[in-house]
């Protein structure tokens, strides 16, 4: 059995892992989705001024109230940023780290210089009432069929400030066994790179069909997935 810890990325809430947490509870595993500070239901305390180190803290306390100290943390999309910032911050208390087509971030670096010029434009594009974000189109978050309107309804307006934040100090890929699952039908390239930063760290990286959001198009496969990166200990291609 493990314990996983689910993490959403920007726009989302634990809402969006509601299915593949069911599956991983089906399978005999204990899964959890927090949400963080000002998303979600808690949108309506979306403020000015919340920033990556406001969801760090969200996680890190979540693990520590929680009494989790075997955790298997899987980030998606920005909480790449937060879930590699825990590892650094509490790896005593992480079994592994799962990067569902997740940022793996640089050191002392930003979301948006990792991500680069073209994500910059498409964050001015979307900036709304001069400190939030917009949500992104249905296609980049790779959504579409019965479950858009669903998917669509729950997504909020996120600060940009976390975009801007610079990653707190160093990053050690190999402070906690860490493995990346990549999403082939993904249309940010930046992400779609993230692959090859997983291969190049010696982790372990497995591929699945569908888009950048595989808990809502393929929450039965992605779980299989998430159980399968807890024994794995080599690379596969």
């Amino acid at each position: 059995m493990a314990t996983f810890v689910l993490v959403h990325g920007a726009f989302q809430g634990g809402w969006v892992w509601r299915e593949t947490a069911e599956v991983l509870h089906s399978l005999g595993h204990v899964a959890f989705a927090p949400t963080l500070t000002g998303c979600g239901y808690l949108h309506h305390g979306s403020r000015e001024g919340t920033g990556l180190h406001d969801y760090i803290d969200d996680v890190s306390n979540f693990l520590a109230f929680e009494e989790i100290d075997d955790a298997v943390l899987v980030a998606h999309s920005f909480s790449g940023m937060i879930c590699s910032a825990v590892m650094m911050r509490t790896p005593h208390l992480l079994r592994r780290v799962v990067f569902v087509d997740a940022i793996i971030p640089d050191s002392n670096r930003t979301f948006v210089e990792t991500a680069g010029e073209a994500f910059r434009h498409m964050l001015a594009a979307h900036r709304a009432n001069g400190w939030r974000i917009r949500p992104w189109p249905l296609k980049v978050f790779g959504v579409s069929g019965s479950k858009s309107d669903w998917f669509r309804s729950r997504l909020a307006d996120f600060p940009e400030a976390p975009f801007h934040t610079p990653f707190p100090g160093e990053f050690d890929p190999s402070s906690v066994p860490a493995s990346h699952i990549a999403c082939r039908e993904t249309t940010s390239p930046f992400i779609r790179a993230m692959a090859d930063k997983a291969r190049a760290f010696g982790w372990p990286v497995a591929e699945m069909d569908g888009g950048h959001c595989p808990m809502v198009g393929s929450p039965e496969t992605l779980a299989d997935l998430l159980v399968a990166a807890v024994g794995r200990q080599t690379p596969e291609e």
